[in-house]
């Protein structure tokens, strides 16, 4: 197996800014669409408080695309931030099945959930190389 280089990586962390970047773009610039292809009406926004909680979600995952986009840069020093991102999108990816199963969303987030789910089998395949060698030093020859 070839060495570690954590570098090679990048792309999959640029990937996955844009993934979050371009599903916020779509929510915050146009909400009543976005809730319309989710849940099949725009009526989820009706509530009291429920267009600020699409934003404070929405934002918070362009933000997590922020994140992607540092570890990018240094995928080496950031294994705390990849590993937060593997346990958020494997919950999402895990909500969004449930959702669909529940009828409670569309088929349109089995795309999303699917998506989610490789990214974090991706994030946890880089981790597991990332992790350094557990093998014992070898003794020195007498």
């Amino acid at each position: 197996m070839q060495p570690f280089d954590a570098r090679r990586f990048s792309g999959l962390f640029y990937a996955a800014a844009a993934w979050n970047f371009a599903a916020a773009a779509v929510a915050l610039a146009a909400p009543e669409f976005h809730a319309q292809a989710f849940f099949g009406s725009s009526d989820s926004l009706s509530a009291p408080g429920a267009r600020i909680n699409h934003q404070v979600v929405w934002i918070s995952i362009a933000f997590f695309g922020v994140g992607y986009l540092i570890v990018a840069r240094e995928p080496r020093k950031n294994h705390g931030l990849v590993l937060i991102a593997a346990m958020g999108k494997a919950s999402v990816g895990i909500l969004w099945i449930d959702g669909y199963l529940e009828h409670a969303v569309s088929a349109l987030l089995l795309v999303g959930a699917v998506g989610d789910l490789i990214f974090a089998g991706l994030f946890a395949h880089f981790l597991i190389r990332a992790r350094p060698s557990r093998a014992l030093p070898s003794e020195p020859s007498p």
